[in-house]
């Protein structure tokens, strides 16, 4: 059993009492990070202690650790839609971010301290972890910066980040640079560069963290994000993270919008490398990647057959070149049928047809046509549905082949998604309304 001084939940509430009824905010401060750093802590008591973190910091104008930790709440805790939704409201209307990234290249501020224009997050630096200017063991001649992870939290991560208003970078695309290396005093020891745009309400926005591309190397290695900032967007945070024991250097760090010209360009290149029945439905530039969503058009048994796809292409000393593809759909594409045939099998199945009662007389039939809302006008069974009976049997073998709907049963046509001769496939053909529960 834990005592009332080591059950986090208690300590929570301890917290909230000493904030409230005492007064001490600076104490309840240091009272919310140690609940929030302690790793047995269950989380919605870690997710409340968060936020009255954030709060106790607004209080004491600690607007930029504040924001920092209602993001990071939204981060860690969206499944906690009562603390996500709290969380949102805070954030909401937030005003006085910086305006643009600052500092990039560490040549402001003093050696051993958090460079100016980057901060690291306040609950990371209550659990041990730290980022300083160094002038000594740079890739250059300027000035650059180490983040060490938390010392006493295994598993944890240290941060050195900046965070502005994305007001000037909406619906641009644009590219941050860094040059990392990696001091490491384990195998697991990593660097992980990060971007991340914060829209309203909590709906997700551009993320990338290098998680699957983590630096390991102790030399210098160059690593790029290229984001689209969404139209709706907030905020615009990056950084750089240190996971594991050892230590994270950081040098020459840039942030440029990239020129609209420079990706029309690479479209126009990776446009020309598609057929003519291929068209790009989206795309995004990704400085040496780029990935498209692209639908193609053949024609398979007479019909249009659509094949979607989502291609990544690789830029290369001689161009782009494809270097994944993704199947995302494929499928058979119904014309628009002529309004006169349409109406001419309305009639004849009007009048061949045996409307079907819910407990009418047992048929067979070895084709079954189930229209439901939303197919494309042109497949056989929204044809049938012209005719405007919930359910009904047709013996096809005595539809006259004059009239207009033995005439139609003798084309092909897209039946349940698939070319189909309907007059040759099916002896009987049974049709169902989606949601029928009576004939008319």
């Amino acid at each position: 059993m834990l005592s009332a001084a080591e059950d986090p939940a208690r300590r929570l509430e301890a917290a909230i009492h000493r904030e409230v009824v005492a007064g001490d905010v600076a104490g309840a401060i240091d009272a919310y990070r140690a609940i929030a750093a302690d790793g047995s802590a269950p989380r919605d008591v870690v997710a409340r202690a968060l936020l009255e973190l954030g709060q106790c910091q607004e209080k004491l104008g600690q607007r930029r650790d504040a924001h920092a930790t209602y993001t990071r709440l939204l981060r860690e805790f969206a499944g906690d839609p009562e603390i996500a939704a709290q969380a949102r409201a805070r954030l909401a209307g937030w005003t006085d971010a910086l305006p643009g990234p600052r500092n990039l290249r560490f040549e402001q501020g003093d050696v051993g301290k958090v460079p100016p224009g980057w901060f690291v997050p306040a609950l990371e630096k209550t659990t041990g972890s730290l980022a300083e200017l160094r002038h000594k063991g740079c890739r250059g001649e300027g000035d650059c910066a180490v983040v060490v992870a938390p010392a006493t939290a295994p598993g944890a991560a240290g941060n050195l980040m900046q965070s502005f208003s994305a007001a000037a970078y909406r619906g641009k695309t644009v590219r941050l640079r860094a040059w990392l290396k990696v001091e490491a005093a384990s195998p697991e020891d990593r660097a992980q560069f990060w971007v991340h745009v914060l829209r309203p309400n909590g709906k997700p926005g551009f993320l990338d963290n290098m998680d699957d591309r983590p630096v390991r190397p102790a030399a210098w290695t160059p690593t790029e994000i290229v984001a689209e900032v969404d139209a709706d967007a907030l905020f615009l945070e990056f950084g750089v993270t240190a996971i594991g024991r050892g230590r994270v250097w950081v040098d020459d760090v840039t942030f440029d919008i990239v020129p609209e010209e420079q990706i029309a360009a690479a479209r126009t290149a990776i446009r020309r490398q598609y057929g003519d029945r291929t068209t790009l439905t989206s795309f995004r530039f990704a400085g040496q990647q780029a990935v498209a969503v692209v639908r193609s058009v053949s024609t398979r048994e007479g019909f249009d057959y659509v094949e979607t796809y989502q291609d990544t292409w690789q830029r290369t000393s001689d161009g782009w070149s494809l270097a994944q593809r993704v199947s995302l759909a494929s499928y058979f594409e119904a014309p628009d049928p002529d309004p006169e045939t349409v109406r001419g099998v309305a009639a004849d199945v009007r009048r061949l047809s045996s409307p079907l009662a819910p407990m009418g007389p047992q048929v067979t039939s070895d084709c079954y046509a189930l229209h439901r809302p939303g197919m494309p006008a042109g497949a056989s069974e929204s044809v049938l549905a012209s005719a405007g009976q919930r359910a009904f049997y047709l013996d096809v073998s005595a539809v006259p082949a004059s009239s207009a709907l033995g005439r139609w049963l003798a084309e092909p046509h897209l039946f349940g998604g698939r070319p189909v001769t309907l007059g040759q496939s099916c002896r009987g053909l049974l049709f169902v309304e989606a949601g029928a529960t009576s004939a008319n």
